[in-house]
């Protein structure tokens, strides 16, 4: 189940497409994937909202939580996957 998380860390860059597919289709990996990869811009935005440390990390949990659920509502015609966490991530705050 985790190999191909592993291949994602092992220097190839992981393309959106395979990470929406993975949370498109609630696979674990792509919770995993999305945090190691997307969790660093979706603290910046919630650290720019958020003081307290700790309802930081709880918003992280809460913004991962929104786009396992609401993943569905992302669509590439209408913005960019970068644009999209943005925005939950913001909203979330």
């Amino acid at each position: 189940m985790y190999d191909r998380i592993e291949k994602f860390g092992k220097g190839r860059r992981v393309r959106e497409q395979e990470i929406t597919a993975l949370l498109a289709d609630h696979k674990e990996e792509g919770m995993d994937v999305l945090l190691r990869h997307y969790g660093p811009l979706m603290r910046y935005v919630i650290g720019g909202i958020l003081q307290d440390p700790r309802d930081r990390e709880e918003c992280l949990s809460e913004t991962a939580m929104q786009v396992w659920k609401h993943i569905g509502q992302f669509s590439r015609q209408r913005g960019s996957w970068n644009a999209w966490l943005t925005a939950v991530a913001r909203n979330t705050a």
